[in-house]
């Protein structure tokens, strides 16, 4: 029993961890966006390539019908400084509408007004990790720290999240109109270039339909006819990567528990055939007094069934106890799904079952004469 207290326990906490996981990965994507095209400049750098600039955005926003929203991104690197304290940084020049496009959670302050956006106003927004690396533990709000030998207040401090378009926890925003024309080079022949931009899908349409547009809008643009001076990805794609390697681990991991389903099974049938072998005179004796083979077979797999399902309630309890002690001390909180109970107790169940029988088989055959004389 102890094996199969083991093993079912392990397999609920396994299933139960790998379910979620993907649950949180998958609520961490979507206040990204699994409905946003990101765009970022790349590509072969070959003479009189053309960079991304907000004569593109700009294009993409009237003639891309499947956009709902284009956000343009500018991006740098930056030495942000605090009185003695410095780091680098990447800086992220954003719109006001960023938060149209993809959502950010606050542990402090907010997201910039519409005014200090379009006033240029000396403001920023720092990532979680960068504003403890500059302010250990005082309170950022209001604090000025320098940016690229500029100025700037601090009105807000990300919340870390997995992943996404910009580095929201490590990283300084600002708002865009500042960052192009102040903190980031971003003059070019071709206009007020950027390092990117964020397209949000309309509600009647795909991501592979926006993808499309933008690549053959930008194709058209950029006069491209061999690769692409861009690149161009979603969240989906990364969300549906990862949902295959966390589901293929998840069933390694399970199979990898369920093995000792399997040991345990074997040492039930070993304990039974010890038990026939030990009780052979009982044996002998009721089959003396007209116990038919059905019956004895019955006697013994019933034995083997309860120890697998009494292991298996145990293993069940263990289990669910487990996973409710590791989703307090985890990011995520594993879940329980019904069939992943259903099916650890039903394996239990079957194992005493299958390797039951043997034993049960050898008992019932058993010569009542050579029985009663065995001792």
């Amino acid at each position: 029993m102890v094996g199969l207290i083991i093993g079912v326990g392990a397999v609920i906490l396994v299933i139960a961890l790998g379910v979620g996981a993907q649950n949180f990965v998958k609520d961490q994507f979507r206040g990204l966006g699994t409905n946003v095209v990101g765009v970022y400049d790349g590509g072969p750098r070959t003479k009189g390539r053309r960079p991304l600039t907000l004569a593109d955005v700009e294009a993409v926003r009237t003639q891309a019908p499947a956009v709902e929203a284009v956000a343009p991104l500018a991006l740098g690197n930056a030495s942000v400084s605090w009185g003695s304290r410095k780091s680098q940084a990447q800086l992220t020049g954003v719109p006001p509408n960023l938060e149209r496009v993809t959502r950010l959670g606050y542990s402090k302050g907010r997201f910039f007004s519409l005014g200090e956006v379009e006033s240029r106003a000396r403001v920023a927004i720092l990532g979680e990790t960068l504003a403890k690396k500059l302010f250990s533990f005082e309170d950022p709000i209001g604090k000025t720290i320098v940016v690229n030998n500029r100025q700037l207040t601090v009105v807000g401090v990300t919340r870390p999240s997995f992943g996404g378009w910009i580095d929201v926890d490590r990283g300084v925003l600002v708002p865009l109109p500042l960052a192009l024309e102040s903190l980031i080079a971003s003059d070019s022949p071709f206009g007020k270039k950027v390092g990117g931009f964020l397209a949000a899908t309309k509600a009647d349409s795909t991501i592979d339909q926006v993808t499309f547009e933008l690549k053959n809008l930008l194709r058209l643009r950029h006069n491209v006819t061999d690769k692409d001076d861009f690149l161009i990805g979603n969240i989906q794609e990364t969300l549906d990567l990862f949902n295959n390697i966390a589901l293929g681990v998840t069933v390694v991991l399970g199979l990898t528990a369920a093995i000792s389903l399997v040991v345990s099974g074997i040492g039930i049938m070993n304990i039974m055939l010890v038990s026939v072998t030990e009780r052979t005179r009982e044996i002998g004796l009721r089959k003396a007094l007209g116990a038919s083979e059905e019956v004895i077979l019955a006697q013994f797999v019933t034995e083997a069934v309860l120890l697998s399902v009494l292991g298996g309630l145990l293993g069940m309890a263990w289990g669910l106890a487990a996973a409710v002690a590791v989703g307090q001390f985890s990011p995520f909180k594993p879940e329980i799904t019904p069939w992943s109970v259903v099916l650890a107790l039903g394996v239990s169940v079957a194992t005493g079952l299958f390797f039951g029988v043997f034993p049960a088989r050898r008992a019932a055959r058993l010569d009542p004469i050579v029985a009663l004389r065995s001792e």
